[in-house]
């Protein structure tokens, strides 16, 4: 007896794929505007979900192929030509739309990675950029012809159901029997819904974006104003010691030799760069400090800094590896970033200056570091900010260059504790 009604895995891959469809066509209007962390977040999703539209597609093809399903409806020749070669479009729009959308990301000027739905790593294909152009006038051309397929194929549905009288749908909607007025119904407002959640989504904002402007001249550096990075720093600024103490504070530091300093686990070493006026936050997972100091003897005082630039991470995989990439830190070529101070200077109280040459990149320039710290015994306390420009060290190539969407300056905030040789 032939099948009347389609197989359980063929409805499931048949709604799945609808849904996602709309979805993706919403979401694809969205694309435009002013380039920054939400755009590109809805272009990673765009690019997440038309690689689960291309999975979806092969597996439903191949159900098609090979499984059991209910004879074509009877009708007149050129609708059953119609429908047929409405079908047949629709997996070509199904493969060839995320298959182009591949191209284009494989072949951009900034390889941004793939991670499905900030997960699951995707690889980029292995081709030139000659493919670029046909593969982004092929995609736009896929857009539209879902969106007119779409409409196509739901019309088509309805005719049969309600202007010819025939169950067609009965066939495809999950528990639909008999009559499948209401399931109809439910199924269509399923669908618009899923659409009207692609025009409005919000995605995570935290990512970079991906077309800054034109390059611009780089800006000096301007030093930071010392504050408190951390709640630790905070309290160093509140608890001045007494006057009646300071004097014998200040006879106790002027007895302290020059010592080697070791750094504690669990200090941070972070970074704050601003995207179109919102702040995008990170840390370096590994670093480490050579210190060799003593607020008495701070002309022979001195810090060197090494940090391993692929250890950044700022809470997002694309954006992390974006940034070991050749357009950013260039990671495989400058593995680290060497900060080196000899001249560091007392400015009152607890408050300290290090000027000194940041290496990034392979370009050193002159760097400032202003910090509080406060010495207890053989315990040290630290916590500061310095400024750069990462324009003046390379950082940002090509699009990324401008400043017109991601600032020049980048923060950086450093807290953590050390501890030397007991005297």
């Amino acid at each position: 007896m032939p099948a009347t009604r389609y197989s359980y895995t063929a409805i499931t891959l048949h709604w799945l794929i609808a849904l996602l469809l709309a979805f993706q066509i919403a979401l694809g209007w969205t694309l435009e505007g002013d380039n920054g962390p939400e755009l590109f977040a809805r272009y990673q999703l765009h690019k997440s979900v038309g690689i689960t539209i291309l999975l979806l597609s092969l597996a439903r093809l191949a159900t098609r192929l090979f499984t059991p399903r209910p004879p074509a409806s009877e009708g007149p020749a050129w609708t059953r030509m119609l429908a047929n070669t409405v079908h047949w479009l629709f997996y070509v729009v199904m493969i060839l739309g995320p298959l182009t959308g591949w191209l284009l990301v494989s072949t951009a000027r900034v390889q941004v990675p793939t991670l499905l739905y900030g997960i699951v790593p995707w690889p980029h294909l292995p081709i030139g950029r000659a493919w670029h152009e046909p593969a982004e006038s092929i995609h736009g051309a896929m857009a539209w012809l879902a969106i007119g397929l779409f409409l196509l194929h739901i019309a088509g549905a309805l005719r049969h159901q309600w202007l010819l009288g025939k169950p067609e749908l009965q066939r495809m909607i999950p528990f639909a029997r008999g009559k499948a007025g209401g399931a109809a119904t439910g199924a269509l407002a399923l669908v618009a819904a899923t659409f009207a959640v692609g025009t409005i989504i919000y995605p995570d904002k935290s990512q970079p974006s991906a077309k800054p402007g034109a390059a611009q001249a780089a800006a000096p550096i301007v030093p930071a104003a010392p504050i408190a990075a951390e709640p630790a720093a905070a309290d160093m600024e509140s608890e001045k010691p007494a006057p009646e103490a300071a004097a014998e504070t200040e006879a106790e530091e002027s007895r302290q030799p020059l010592a080697d300093w070791t750094v504690a686990s669990g200090g941070r070493l972070g970074f704050t760069a601003r995207w179109n006026g919102e702040a995008v936050d990170g840390r370096f997972g590994r670093w480490r400090a050579a210190i060799r100091f003593s607020p008495d003897d701070l002309p022979k005082s001195a810090i060197r800094v090494t940090v391993d630039l692929a250890s950044a991470d700022t809470g997002d995989g694309q954006r992390d590896d974006s940034l070991k990439g050749s357009d950013f830190f260039d990671s495989g070529t400058h593995p680290k970033a060497v900060y080196t101070a000899r001249d560091i200077r007392h400015l009152g109280g607890e408050r300290y200056e290090a000027r000194g040459t940041l290496d990034l990149r392979g370009v050193e320039k002159p760097t400032t570091l202003r910090f509080a710290l406060r010495i207890d015994g053989d315990r040290a306390r630290v916590a500061g900010t310095a400024r750069i420009d990462r324009t003046a060290f390379g950082v940002g190539q090509g699009e990324w260059a401008a400043t017109d969407a991601i600032a020049a300056r980048v923060d950086i905030d450093f807290s953590f504790s050390a501890t030397r040789p007991a005297s």
